[in-house]
């Protein structure tokens, strides 16, 4: 059985402005249907509150870290903890709707901050997000490449 472990949620508040007790998410996953009562056994000792199935793995995954909610604290991605060979990257994948529109965001940002160089870019791709960094590695590295010497043609030939 695979599993994933959110970060430490010790930023978490209640409605009344008060801190939430210290609490881990964990995701259990597997080829076919888990039982409740197979969950409950591997729970039982665990002394936790009664488990949820889940909707969407990537929504919960995303739910670890309150990617989709910026009035929470963000927990780093960086702290979620796979176990029994979950593949928690395959839960950030991007949709090819996110795809089109990460990369209109980042031709729009060669084009308006004049990027020319290859290798500034990458290192902005870093400094922006994971998504940005993905897609330029990933894919469209031949219409980025175009888009980059595209402009260092234009700033060249108003020299």
């Amino acid at each position: 059985m695979r599993w994933v472990e959110s970060p430490l949620h010790d930023k978490d508040f209640n409605p009344d402005g008060t801190f939430k007790k210290p609490h881990w998410h964990v995701m259990l996953s597997a080829d076919g249907p888990i039982t409740l009562k197979a969950v409950e056994k591997i729970i039982e000792p665990l002394n936790v509150p009664a488990p949820q199935k889940v909707g969407s793995g990537r929504g919960m995954i995303r739910y670890f870290i309150h990617l989709d909610n910026p009035e929470k604290y963000q927990y780093s991605r960086d702290e979620i903890v796979a176990h029994g060979g979950a593949d928690v990257e395959s839960y950030f994948e991007l949709t090819k709707t996110n795809k089109i529109s990460v990369m209109k965001d980042i031709i729009t940002y060669i084009y308006e901050n004049e990027i020319d160089n290859y290798a500034d870019f990458l290192m902005i791709c870093i400094q922006k997000s994971d998504e940005w960094f993905d897609v330029a590695i990933n894919n469209n590295t031949l219409a980025i490449n175009k888009m980059i010497d595209g402009m260092w043609l234009k700033k060249k030939n108003s020299l």
